[in-house]
C-alpha cells in the first residue's frame, strides 16, 4: 500500500462507505475526509471564491507532511475528496496513489438521488447539475488513462 491514497470520486459515489470497510480491515489506513478541515471555510448554499485554491494548498500540506521520511512509521493516509482538480492531483509523487471510486452512471445517479438530505459536515448542497460535471469529469480521466486505481463501485 502507498504511503498516501487520494480516494477521489463524485458526491454520492460510496466514498466514505468504501473508506469504513477498509478500517474494519486488518491494518487499517488512518483517515481524513478533506471536506472536515475545510468546513469552517464553507457556505452551506454555494461555492466560495477562493475554496479550490485553499484545497489545493491544503493538499500541499498534506502531501508535504505525509511523504516526508521521517513520518514513514505512521499508517497510510487515506484522503477522502469529492472535489478534486486534476491539476492540483497530479502528477503524483512515488508514494502516492488516486483511487477513483465511480460507479456506472445509473448507480451513481440512483444513489445521489437516494442520499440523505442535507449535506455532510464540511460539503455544501449540490445540484444534480453541478455533481454529474464532476461524473463526467472523473470519467474523463478514467478513458485518458491518468495513473489511478479505478474502483467500480457496488
Amino acid at each position: 500500500m502507498k504511503r498516501l491514497l487520494w480516494l477521489i470520486g463524485p458526491p454520492a459515489a460510496g466514498k466514505s462507505t468504501w473508506a469504513a470497510k477498509r478500517l474494519e480491515q486488518p491494518d487499517p489506513p488512518r483517515v481524513l475526509e478533506l471536506s472536515h478541515l475545510l468546513q469552517p471555510l464553507m457556505d452551506p448554499s454555494r461555492q466560495r471564491k477562493g475554496m479550490m485554491q485553499a484545497r489545493s494548498l491544503l493538499m500541499n500540506a498534506i502531501r508535504r507532511v505525509e511523504l516526508d521520511p521521517a513520518n514513514d512509521d505512521l499508517p497510510p493516509l487515506l484522503v477522502i475528496s469529492a472535489i478534486l482538480r486534476e491539476e492540483d492531483l497530479f502528477p503524483l509523487h512515488t508514494g502516492e496513489e488516486v483511487l477513483l471510486l465511480l460507479p456506472s452512471l445509473e448507480q451513481w445517479e440512483r444513489q445521489f438521488i437516494q442520499r440523505p438530505k442535507g449535506h455532510a459536515p464540511g460539503s455544501r448542497s449540490m445540484s444534480m447539475e453541478e455533481a454529474r460535471g464532476w461524473y463526467d469529469r472523473y470519467s474523463d480521466w478514467k478513458n485518458r488513462g491518468l495513473p489511478m486505481t479505478w474502483l467500480p463501485g457496488g
